[in-house]
């Protein structure tokens, strides 16, 4: 498969605008308000997969490391594989880590993330200390995982961002391994914030 034959599959799906240069293919997904990048030179295989709604969908399995990891690109959506906890978690800390789904879907993640940032300035709701704490690591770990793949999820992370610092007032956090990507993905959080009422965010 050459790299104009990936971009031309994942095109028929519905929802997606492609395009594509030397050793890259750029999926935009205007549902989720995000852009897959996927260099050629990471991609082991593509194929046609079935997904419930029974709508086309393209698999695309990417090198990571020793890892194969499946990108799925759906009509209006990309569904990935959440990052593991123990690859972010500094190895000193011992926390709570929450069960992760196998797949997750980038609308699922937005979703998610964003409810908890409303429920955590909800004082009708009240968050036991160590539920929230793995929620937000697993939150963590569904952002970490659309990084991973080629995503740059930055509304996400503002709400992420956000419901950590709230909770960090009451509850004892996840200490994370140092991360570069995770500190670009931050500042562009801050320069979001900076131009965009919040929210639009």
């Amino acid at each position: 498969m050459r790299t104009d034959e990936l971009a031309e599959m994942i095109q028929e799906v519905p929802g997606t605008e492609v395009s594509y240069g030397p050793g890259l293919v750029t999926v935009h997904v205007p549902a989720i308000g995000d852009t897959v990048r996927l260099a050629f030179r990471d991609v082991l295989d593509a194929d046609w997969v079935h997904v419930p709604t029974g709508a086309p969908a393209v698999q695309v399995d990417l090198r990571r490391k020793h890892e194969a990891l499946p990108l799925i690109v759906t009509v209006d959506d990309v569904v990935f594989t959440p990052a593991y906890a123990d690859d972010l978690v500094d190895p000193e800390d011992e926390l709570l880590v929450p069960a992760m789904p196998s797949l997750i879907s980038y609308s699922e993640m937005h979703r998610d993330v964003r409810a908890l940032g409303a429920a955590i300035d909800d004082p009708d709701i009240e968050l036991e200390p160590e539920i929230l704490a793995a929620t937000l690591l697993a939150h963590r770990c569904f952002i970490a995982g659309a990084v991973r793949v080629g995503l740059w999820p930055v509304r996400v992370a503002a709400w992420w961002e956000y419901t950590s610092a709230q909770a960090a007032k009451t509850v004892r956090l996840a200490r994370f391994r140092d991360d570069p990507r995770w500190d670009q993905l931050m500042a562009d959080v801050t320069e979001a914030r900076r131009q965009s009422a919040p929210a639009e965010i």
